[in-house]
């Protein structure tokens, strides 16, 4: 779950240092692109896992006061994303202060996946306490085959989303290929 959980992070990452280059548009996820699963409430998650592990109603009890506890605490949440700006017209001190930004952010969001990787342990410690061996068992066996569905969307979505495979087009991702200002491939680039 955890190898998932970073690949997840660190494609969040790309998609913000992305962002920050494209001109504004509506946002596309490519085909076959895992999508954002909806974050339950405690409430919705516990009736969820009580239908499918079989709860007593004490065992429903104790699992609505974990959920509580460890609400936003175990999934990865997007940060507002930033303005979306176009490189090109960008003086250096812009682009410098931008990019010393992008790596804060992204520093906060890998001590954030530390943190939820901890909350994973720790909640799933607790839940020992709450679910018999059975239900534990089936819980886990449920945990790894979500983890195995994630791995494969991702590696669907960079594998096909575009023609060719991958996630951008031949040549780069504007016009005349390459990125703005050359670069990468692109006329002029590097």
């Amino acid at each position: 779950m955890f190898f998932c959980m970073k690949r997840f992070f660190l494609l969040a990452v790309a998609g913000m240092m992305a962002g920050a280059v494209m001109f504004a548009q509506e946002p596309q996820i490519p085909e076959g692109m895992p999508q954002m699963p909806k974050i339950l409430t405690p409430e919705e998650k516990t009736a969820d896992m009580a239908a499918k592990y079989e709860l007593t109603d004490a065992q429903q009890a104790a699992l609505l006061e974990l959920n509580k506890k460890y609400d936003g605490k175990l999934e990865f949440r997007m940060p507002e994303q930033t303005e979306q700006r176009d490189f090109r017209k960008m003086s250096d001190a812009e682009r410098e202060k931008f990019m010393n930004e992008m790596m804060s952010r992204m520093n906060e969001m890998q001590a954030k996946q530390a943190e939820i990787e901890e909350n994973q342990k720790a909640y799933e410690e607790e839940l020992k306490n709450i679910f018999d061996k059975k239900q534990l068992r089936k819980y886990r066996t449920d945990q790894r085959r979500a983890e195995a569905e994630r791995q494969q969307a991702m590696q669907r979505g960079f594998g096909g989303g575009m023609p060719g495979g991958g996630m951008m087009p031949p040549g780069g991702g504007f016009p005349g290929g390459g990125f703005p200002g050359g670069g990468f491939g692109g006329p002029g680039g590097f």
